[in-house]
């Protein structure tokens, strides 16, 4: 990777602080290949959803999720 390819440090904290986790979460190299390939797919869902309902609605799905400590 080159210095034009390097996010900065305020994209990093943007980025991190809108996916919930902390900067160091993007360097961390223990994650798995196939926790990393689902956060990917995440991503790419995520970024395929049109609309802010649509959106809303995933958020209110994922969070029912996590309060359900799956």
């Amino acid at each position: 990777m080159n210095e034009m390819d390097k996010p900065d440090r305020a994209t990093l904290r943007r980025l991190a602080e809108a996916l919930g986790v902390p900067v160091e979460q993007f360097f961390k190299n223990a994650m798995s290949t196939e926790a990393t390939a689902d956060g990917d797919e995440c991503l790419r869902l995520w970024l395929s959803i049109r609309t802010a309902e649509g959106r809303a609605r995933a958020l209110k799905m994922l969070r029912e999720i996590v309060e359900e400590k799956a």
